[in-house]
């Protein structure tokens, strides 16, 4: 037994932790930029943007390529823009994606955007509201987004974040899946919003779609300890 896996059980028999969120994060960025070169990716789809979180991270892990980011909130959108408006590979879209084109209403969750879903949560939050948004399939956007880039053979990583929408957005996109080398998708393990589809479910319909599994990380527990929501990262 080596030195470092002797230092490692002894911790863990004294009852100590290591911070799991920070070095969990850590792997996961490491096998996102592994992928992303070894699909040779020059255009991800950051669906679910937020205030840039992700578009951030790739940026800080070397990704140099086109992003699009697509996010309906107002508020979150200002940011977002204001985040990347010296970032000359960037595109942002004020939309939601999904299964249908026409207007819709999200749910809101103050102070913790990140949550707001299109999906009713099953989680009381004080002080949820609804804003109107735009809602469009990915076949239609991309018809447009096709003419008006100059990549030549396209090779798109699709990141969903969608907090239980990321089926809808992959149906709205069935007829431009063959440009997507690559996906992420946040899988829920215990549902917290209804009508949200079983993560055995989502993980099925990728890879019926010719997608295979590449990476599972732990994005969030429950207070018991049990796991909650993953991310799943597939590649053709």
């Amino acid at each position: 037994m080596n030195l470092t896996k002797r230092v490692a059980l002894s911790a863990i028999s004294c009852g100590l932790k290591l911070p799991g969120i920070p070095i969990d994060r850590y792997q996961e960025l490491t096998y996102l930029k592994q992928l992303i070169k070894s699909l040779d990716i020059n255009c991800v789809f950051d669906v679910g943007a937020n205030k840039g979180q992700f578009a951030t991270e790739l940026r800080q892990i070397g990704y140099r390529g086109l992003i699009c980011s697509f996010e309906p909130l107002s508020l979150e959108f200002s940011y977002l823009s204001h985040a990347f408006r010296n970032d000359p590979y960037w595109q942002g879209y004020q939309i939601a994606l999904g299964h249908e084109n026409g207007k819709t209403v999200i749910n809101v969750i103050p102070n913790l955007t990140v949550m707001s879903s299109l999906l009713q949560s099953k989680v009381r939050w004080q002080g949820m509201k609804a804003e109107e948004i735009e809602i469009r399939r990915l076949d239609d956007f991309f018809t447009d987004f096709i003419n008006n880039i100059s990549i030549q053979n396209l090779r798109i990583f699709l990141k969903m974040d969608t907090q239980g929408y990321d089926m809808n957005v992959f149906e709205g996109g069935r007829g431009c899946l063959h440009f997507v080398q690559g996906l992420q998708s946040e899988l829920s393990i215990v549902p917290l919003y209804y009508g949200m589809p079983h993560y055995i479910q989502a993980l099925e319909t990728y890879e019926q779609a010719g997608f295979k599994l590449y990476n599972l990380s732990v994005v969030s527990r429950t207070g018991e300890g049990d796991l909650q929501e993953l991310n799943c990262m597939m590649r053709r």
